[in-house]
């Protein structure tokens, strides 16, 4: 059996801060890196494909994460939570993720026949037969995934992720270049799982046996049965403005917004859950000690926020800037959408912390029902706002995120931590970041007289607006520069 694979059978807290800081420093690391890289590959591609390109793609998408919705059982998530787990199960998992996948790339199949009528456009179709495949790829790295995530060994994902998205954005631009439209973006995904498949098997060497043990799932049913009804519910919160757009609105306001939308949700994606992954271990192997549990959830959520929080008021504060440096002029009227997006995506990021919380303490199901409250909200406010256009469904989307917040004071009541708690993590970065946002707005509206182009004033508007915000942060606080 592998070394490597047998240490991760006992979750260990020894010098857990240490490897909390390390596997952060990875994990930021490689945020920089992927975003860096996603940003350039797509404002490449921004100029090389028009937008109704990219929202053909993401009605295919959502058709396929619908399907995914089977796959979200939790299975790898049960196991990283255990303190103790076997070779067998391990192989149990294996098995079963594989089949799931296989079952969902055929179930995305037959349901590519359906795409033509359910966005009155036939172009999906094709593309989500392509993307199906995928499914079967993104099975196959889940007990890598364990293993790395038990063993806090994020400097082996570091290399993992980065190699996958650089791939995967050398093969879109490439299939864009060479002038197969709205394919590329999905092939680049498909070499991007290839690719995945391999380096996690390089980093973690594991061969399954064939064998199976029925009681490890007949076991962790309720568990997995709670991660899959939050898996639904954010399925309906991340797609549901996407179909409606899709549908009534057309594929080019449909890439407007899905092209706004992923660049703030690069704010989630590259920073909050990639720290997640790191402190649902990481909070796993404390949660016998409340003391120790609780410092670690204070300073790691002080940190997130004050990474996440200035990033997503910047990105509001800029938008105008950036989608004309970025994506260009073709792209204008995609601004208003991204500068709500901004704020949205710093509150749901700042508030991220409260997922691994409730995995750690296995109240997984409490957490299910926070988020049936937060996806009513969301669907209604949706729908209502639907019939005035992607910027008005904007604004409803960035105010009903603020119903995160009440999820991220229940995550922090389960170790006894109260409002005031809250107001420490959050207060300073919002405030300074506030400042911040008002400070850019005036120097736009001063910039006239400049004579600045989009790119510079982009650069002094950034400038300007960090050493705000890091000054204002510091005065408010010297907790953030001590943690």
């Amino acid at each position: 059996m592998n070394d490597l694979v047998r240490r991760s059978f006992v979750l260990s807290a020894n010098n857990l801060g240490g490897r909390v800081v390390r596997g952060a420093g990875y994990k930021f690391l490689g945020m920089v890196v992927r975003t860096l890289v996603t940003i350039l590959s797509t404002a490449i591609l921004a100029r090389l494909l028009a937008p109704a390109d990219f929202g053909y793609v993401v009605m295919a998408g959502v058709v396929a994460e619908f399907a995914a919705l089977a796959g979200s059982v939790g299975l790898t998530s049960v196991l990283i939570q255990r303190r103790v787990i076997n070779r067998l199960q391990l192989d149990t998992i294996f098995w079963a993720s594989l089949a799931i996948g296989v079952v969902l790339t055929g179930v995305v199949f037959v349901l590519s026949y359906a795409s033509g009528w359910l966005f009155a456009d036939t172009k999906v179709a094709g593309l989500l037969r392509l993307m199906s495949i995928t499914f079967v790829l993104n099975s196959l790295v889940a007990i890598p995934w364990v293993v790395m995530s038990r063993l806090l060994s994020f400097r082996m994902d570091f290399w993992a992720q980065n190699s996958i998205v650089v791939f995967r954005a050398v093969a879109a631009i490439a299939c864009a270049y060479a002038g197969m439209g709205m394919w590329s973006l999905v092939w680049g995904g498909v070499v991007g799982g290839v690719v995945a498949v391999v380096v996690n098997f390089i980093c973690v060497p594991y061969l399954p046996r064939l064998r199976f043990h029925w009681p490890l799932l007949a076991d962790t049913w309720r568990t997995s049965g709670s991660y899959l009804g939050g898996s639904a519910l954010y399925y309906i919160n991340m797609n549901l403005d996407l179909l409606l757009i899709g549908r009534f609105l057309g594929a080019v306001p449909l890439g407007f917004y899905q092209n706004a939308r992923s660049l703030t949700d690069e704010i989630r994606a590259r920073i909050a859950m990639p720290i997640q992954h790191v402190l649902f271990p990481a909070f796993a192997a404390v949660q016998t000690d409340r003391g120790r549990f609780q410092q670690l959830v204070l300073r790691a959520g002080r940190l997130l926020a004050a990474v996440v929080v200035p990033v997503g008021f910047g990105v509001s504060a800029v938008a105008d800037e950036l989608v004309l440096v970025l994506y260009g002029e073709q792209w204008r009227a995609m601004a208003p959408v991204m500068s709500m997006f901004g704020l949205s995506a710093a509150m749901r990021a700042a508030t991220a912390i409260a997922s691994p919380l409730f995995g750690a303490c296995d109240r997984v199901g409490l957490a299910l029902r926070y988020n049936l409250v937060g996806t009513a909200l969301t669907v209604t406010g949706v729908m209502m706002s639907m019939p005035y256009g992607i910027e008005a469904v904007a604004i409803t989307v960035t105010l009903t995120s603020l119903y995160s917040l009440i999820g991220f004071r229940a995550g922090f009541a389960l170790i006894d931590l109260g409002i005031e708690h809250i107001a420490q993590v959050l207060g300073p970065p919002t405030a300074a970041a506030v400042l911040m946002w008002l400070v850019i707005y005036g120097l736009h509206q001063w910039s006239g007289d400049w004579s600045l182009g989009a790119g510079q004033l982009l650069c002094v508007s950034v400038g300007v607006g960090a050493m705000v915000y890091a000054l204002t942060l510091h005065l408010m606080s010297g907790q953030y520069l001590k943690d």
